[in-house]
């Protein structure tokens, strides 16, 4: 019976290292096991009356003033109720991430959860190869998940060459945090099987995931790697930095045609023509920098966005106005300026500032830092769900790992 009861009370450990492994594999069960974790923190908080370890960083007292911003702008919103709840449910990540951190402290469990990271990206960058090489049929699997109701994955990845479950930005936003990762680890292991996995996710990010925002992210979080984990002498990190950049776009042609995309996309909104995924971001851009004109100290509400994208084509109404209604501007600084104004910018700001400072001593957490902010560039990313659950969870370790852990 003890050892029944032992295993029963251990459960927890493994909770967020489930949550881990998931992400890139099951959105349903990365919510599932994050959800508990947070009810069974909030049991611990409330049991062990540690109500000032959830607050004892300032970063995790802006997490729940952001909330609480969402919250009170549900009485003035301009969206009607079923959005702004829809909405201000998403953004209950904000509120997970004190919850999640306090549970990382308490169980230690920062290894685990790396771990678990690991096997389960480690899975799908190997079946991302065997879809893009064709060395399996994926119509089968994704056919079989979905008769037994595992998983529903969308046409819009079935039909992709490397994406599984997943679509290509969270993949390569993930891919690019996983390379980061094995090489840290890689270093501090001398282990030349992470080298080869760190190698890996950075071939697939440079020659065969579409994600821009993944592109930017590994150039980024590789300066920061050769800088600081395999040399500190900043010219001869230049000169890689050079190199890998001049070889990447000779050899990619997934590189020339992100190029060529974008300089088509531009030329086409001097033009007037914003039917590409830049001219939409264009549009987006333009709707939240009029929202803020329109309410700039509180901000049009939460889940305002959508209802001010109709509001703005409400005269002109174009052909393909479909096209560009969406529920979030794709940016997570515009979406948090449109919704709440100066007082959720300055908020939202200061948490990233403060996740910068608490990061200087420590290049994991510069590398975690480096990742929420360029996903917050490129994404409403605690907006989104997946994209959302991985940062909340490795924020929770930037507060939680020691620099020298070791795999």
């Amino acid at each position: 019976m003890s050892f029944i009861a032992n295993n029963i009370k251990n459960v927890d450990l493994y909770l967020l290292p489930l949550a881990a492994f998931f992400l890139l594999i099951s959105s349903a069960g990365t919510n599932f096991f994050i959800v508990i974790s947070v009810i069974i923190s909030c049991i611990y908080v409330i049991k062990n009356k540690d109500y000032n370890v959830i607050v004892e960083k300032n970063t995790l007292k802006l997490c729940f003033a952001i909330f609480l911003l969402f919250l009170i702008s549900s009485f003035y919103t301009i969206a009607n109720s079923e959005e702004a709840l829809g909405t201000l449910k998403k953004y209950l990540k904000f509120l997970y991430i004190p919850f999640i951190y306090y549970l990382i402290k308490i169980k230690k469990n920062e290894i685990i959860i790396i771990n678990f990271f690991i096997y389960g990206v480690t899975l799908i960058l190997v079946l991302s190869y065997l879809k893009y090489f064709n060395v399996i049929d994926f119509n089968y699997l994704y056919d079989f998940l979905s008769q037994v109701k595992l998983t529903n994955v969308q046409d819009k990845i079935i039909n992709t060459r490397s994406s599984i479950f997943q679509n290509y930005i969270i993949q390569g936003i993930i891919f690019s945090f996983y390379s980061f990762l094995c090489l840290y680890v890689a270093k501090k292991n001398t282990s030349l099987l992470y080298y080869l996995l760190s190698l890996l996710s950075l071939c697939n990010i440079l020659f065969i995931n579409d994600s821009r925002a993944a592109y930017i992210l590994i150039i980024i979080l590789a300066a920061l790697s050769l800088y600081r984990i395999i040399t500190q002498n900043k010219y001869r990190v230049i000169i890689l930095i050079v190199f890998t950049a001049s070889l990447s776009t000779q050899i990619s042609s997934n590189f020339e045609n992100r190029v060529t995309r974008i300089v088509d996309s531009a030329n086409l909104i001097s033009e007037n023509n914003y039917n590409s995924s830049l001219g939409k971001r264009y549009i987006w851009a333009q709707i939240a920098g009029r929202n803020f004109l329109n309410s700039p100290i509180l901000g049009l509400g939460v889940g305002s966005y959508q209802e001010s994208v109709i509001n703005y084509f409400k005269d002109s109404s174009p052909s393909n106005f479909d096209i560009y209604v969406t529920n979030n501007p794709h940016n997570e600084f515009l979406s948090i300026n449109s919704q709440l104004g100066v007082f959720g910018s300055i908020l939202f700001v200061g948490f990233l500032v403060l996740l910068s400072r608490d990061s200087k001593n420590n290049i994991f957490a510069q590398g975690i830092t480096v990742v929420v902010i360029v996903s917050s560039i490129f994404n409403s990313a605690f907006y989104d769900n997946m994209l959302g659950l991985f940062l909340i969870i490795i924020i929770g370790l930037l507060y939680n790992i020691n620099k020298n852990f070791k795999v």
